[in-house]
């Protein structure tokens, strides 16, 4: 099967309605402007015509919000037309509390795809000709490694791995919680490994594999007029794989 240019806008650590400031005006005037990020996400999605939309974790600050919230999330997620894939991260991680467990997120539509199984699952896009894998975090841990048990490469598909958690040149060594390593993703051999955790864009490809942090897209100070970051990241079978951090521009 000959693989077919694919464009995929790659997001994480949202942290809709974070409790940073709590409950007063400044923290409810952050709290807008990361919807307000949120929703410039979704329209870069559409502005660029991707064919895959990754929440690689953190959509949410918690697993404690508001139902009003959740119909937001919803609502945004429901405006992108290609198929969307999340995983739970150490905010809203998939233990007996989650938003997960509460809400069906196929409500925004069937094109929304939730990986819950804790060793982690495999979706199959064939009409795009590729697979995407994760694993939700449960136990935020030492214990816990969010690239633990991705499956060996098979066919000539597109690869591509989602994974939250904390990136260490340490390799297997690491003393924080939900480790990867630069072995785990270069013997990975998969395409593109979408990272979530660290609020900064970064670029970790190693040994062949791409792989970046995208970087939270809302404002990383209260203050702030200017957006954060997402990952536009182009599958192209002729010139290989290129990431670019898009900015997320904010109305003033």
């Amino acid at each position: 099967m000959s693989r077919r240019r694919l464009t995929i806008l790659h997001t994480s650590d949202v942290h809709l309605e974070s409790d940073t400031f709590g409950d007063t005006e400044e923290g409810g005037a952050y709290r807008g402007r990361i919807r307000a990020a949120f929703s410039q996400v979704v329209d870069k999605a559409l502005e660029e015509r991707a064919d895959l939309f990754l929440i690689a974790g953190d959509l949410f600050d918690s697993n404690r919000v508001s139902e009003e919230a959740v119909r937001f999330a919803l609502r945004e997620i429901a405006r992108v037309p290609c198929p969307v894939v999340l995983i739970p991260g150490n905010h809203d991680c998939y233990d007996h509390r989650s938003i997960y467990k509460r809400v069906d997120f196929r409500a925004a539509g069937p094109h929304v795809h939730l990986l819950t199984a804790e060793e982690g699952a495999l979706l199959e896009f064939h009409s795009l000709g590729a697979a995407v894998w994760g694993r939700p975090v449960i136990d935020h841990d030492r214990s816990f490694r969010p690239l633990a048990g991705i499956p060996a490469r098979a066919g000539e598909r597109w690869h591509v791995a989602m994974a939250h958690g904390y990136f260490s040149d340490e390799d297997e060594g690491s003393h924080r919680s939900s480790p990867i390593s630069p072995a785990e993703i270069s013997r990975s051999g998969w395409d593109y490994i979408a990272l979530g955790h660290i609020h900064l864009f970064d670029d970790l490809s190693r040994g062949g594999v791409a792989a970046s942090y995208a970087g939270t897209p809302a404002p990383l100070h209260l203050g702030s007029d200017e957006g954060g970051t997402v990952a536009l990241v182009v599958l192209d079978p002729h010139s290989g794989v290129l990431i670019t951090p898009q900015r997320v521009a904010l109305a003033v």
